[in-house]
């Protein structure tokens, strides 16, 4: 599906870090969004759970769960959340495809609080395969407006900044709380070998080849290219560090449409 319609496009060495555009090459039709929008629920939710728990219920009553319980509201806050939330499910989709990666954990699925963004590293990923050699952290940014500075007073950058920034404090923290959150989900299931795998990542994470990448989600018609220039004169401090920017035309309106009455297409899956 991630064929028909973006291309994965390798920039050179341009800059002193990997940067690869993904760019579309077909328009974006219903079966896009289709797609889309059955991912946004399976990330929220596994469909089987869905199917058990409202299998017996009425239309409307699967409609108030899903709003209740499962997608972030339309409030102002809420609404970058939701923005939020369908930059990380697309950009897992595309780590997935154009990367050849494995992601161990929908981490969306594991929220409290349907309104609240999920702390820590956006995405994790590993090599494809056993045993796992390379660790791959993420930072994932959706913006409509990325040629504009962000932040307040003298201390505005580019979104390309705040997201190296916001990498750099997960990089520096003293242990590896993803795995250790995997480690402990797996001996839960009672998959003991998996989380072996999990808990040795967090004893030695050293003995790991770690990868660093920044992915950015924009919308085609304000995308300056300019907005690397910046990052660039940075001194190195993720190493190696790769850039993927994700160019989207109408990106606000995909967004919106990817969301309208989602939780009626859940109505189709438990009753289909």
């Amino acid at each position: 599906m991630i064929d028909s319609y973006f291309d994965y496009i390798d920039q050179g060495t341009k800059y002193s870090f990997k940067f690869y555009h993904i760019t579309p090459k077909a328009a974006i039709d219903s079966v896009f969004m289709n797609e889309i929008k059955d991912k946004l629920l399976t990330n929220y939710r596994d469909l089987g759970m869905c199917k058990m728990h409202l299998q017996d219920k009425s239309e409307s009553e699967i409609k108030q769960y899903v709003l209740d319980y499962m997608i972030p509201g339309t409030g102002a806050m809420d609404k970058i959340v939701r923005q939020g939330d369908w930059g990380e499910i697309l950009a897992a989709l595309m780590v997935s495809h154009f990367q050849g990666l494995t992601i161990p954990i929908n981490k969306i699925q594991w929220k409290f609080n349907k309104n609240k963004s999920v702390f820590g590293t956006d995405l994790i990923a590993f090599n494809t395969g056993n045993p796992i050699k390379e660790i791959y952290y993420y930072e994932i940014k959706t913006r409509q407006n990325s040629h504009k500075l962000e932040g307040k007073g003298t201390a505005r950058s580019y979104v390309t900044i705040i997201a190296h920034d916001t990498l750099v404090k997960d990089e520096a923290a003293p242990n590896e709380m993803i795995a250790d959150f995997l480690m402990k989900l797996h001996w839960e299931k009672g998959d003991y070998v998996t989380a072996k795998k999990f808990s040795d990542i967090v004893t030695n994470p050293d003995n790991y080849d770690r990868k660093f990448e920044l992915f950015f989600i924009v919308e085609e018609k304000d995308f300056d290219p300019n907005i690397f220039d910046e990052l660039n004169n940075l001194p190195p401090q993720l190493n190696p560090l790769c850039v993927t920017v994700l160019i989207v035309n109408d990106l606000g309106r995909l967004i919106d449409d990817t969301w309208h009455e989602i939780e009626t297409r859940m109505i189709h899956h438990i009753n289909g």
